[in-house]
């Protein structure tokens, strides 16, 4: 699922991913608790929104690597499928385009490379024709954005924290809370509903006021699209992870879904695995066309 937690439960991205080692990163067993004061929690908690809605704009200026590992079972779990696919990730205003560039550890090649090249750049043209449209038409804009992905800064607006402790994690000085739905927020998005059904554990880099992992799943199950386009079925659970990237913006860097749910009319069960890496500035005068043939 190639989000920056942006589950897509929006638009229903419901994929599965092979089972993996565990993530070195993820292992926050490993955690120790220290017992010095706390900081002022309130402040740190909006100091680490400010600064994660700061860091969705910031994203939009980096393409990266996105390798993408799905494992798709029935509802019985047998294994349906099982894929490993590589992507460029770019940015076009609000929207992410992704072209691929290699399956199972092969590069695309030939026919099928030419053919993704062609629709990658349709895309990517089509993105830019619609920000363009957005830029100029407030009303439309303002439309989309309660129809995007959910985003960090969403789920710190809609959910409540509690039980601050110091925990030392891979050698780093981290804040952990627990969270669970802030009934007193009233949601301002239809994604901000959703996320008000998770549940579960955040970790926050004091010194850099920065979210570094949470944990979270769903206390009950979820409707995506009216129920139209898909479910998530209570017990969905997700990581998230982000990292400092070459000293400067904090990014994405490990997404990892386990769910049960329904896409249209078929049962699902599975398991994704997105891994971020080898990010770069974004330069407007790429040549897309020249990217593509990479």
């Amino acid at each position: 699922m190639p989000a920056f937690l942006m589950l897509s439960l929006a638009g229903a991205r419901l994929t599965a991913s092979a089972r993996q080692q565990p993530n070195p990163a993820s292992a926050h067993t490993q955690a120790s608790v220290d017992n010095r004061p706390l900081p002022d929690i309130p402040t740190l908690l909006r100091d680490s929104s400010r600064n994660q809605r700061a860091l969705e704009e910031i994203r939009k200026l980096y393409t990266c690597h996105l390798s993408e590992e799905e494992e798709k079972t029935d509802s019985r779990g047998t294994v349906k499928s099982r894929t490993i696919k590589d992507y460029d990730v770019f940015y076009i205003g609000d929207d992410e385009v992704l072209h691929l560039t290699g399956k199972d550890g092969k590069p695309l090649t030939g026919e099928e490379k030419k053919k993704e090249d062609e629709r990658f750049s349709k895309e990517f043209d089509k993105l830019k024709k619609k920000q363009a449209e957005l830029a100029s038409d407030p009303k439309k804009k303002a439309k989309q954005q309660e129809e995007e992905d959910a985003e960090i800064s969403d789920f710190l607006r809609a959910e409540k924290f509690t039980n601050p402790r110091r925990v030392s994690l891979n050698g780093r000085d981290l804040i952990a809370f627990d969270f669970s739905g802030n009934e007193a927020y009233k949601p301002k998005k239809r994604i901000e509903r959703i996320i008000q059904k998770l549940v579960g554990e955040m970790w926050v880099d004091e010194k850099a006021e920065q979210i570094v992992r949470l944990e979270a799943h769903f206390v009950e199950s979820v409707k995506v699209g009216a129920g139209l386009l898909g479910s998530l079925s209570k017990g969905s659970n997700l990581i998230f992870e982000q990292k400092q990237i070459n000293d400067e913006a904090w990014l994405p860097s490990y997404v990892e879904i386990h769910f049960s749910g329904r896409v249209t009319f078929v049962k699902l069960k599975g398991d994704t695995i997105d891994r971020y890496s080898d990010y770069k500035k974004f330069r407007v005068a790429t040549n897309m066309s020249a990217a593509g043939s990479n």
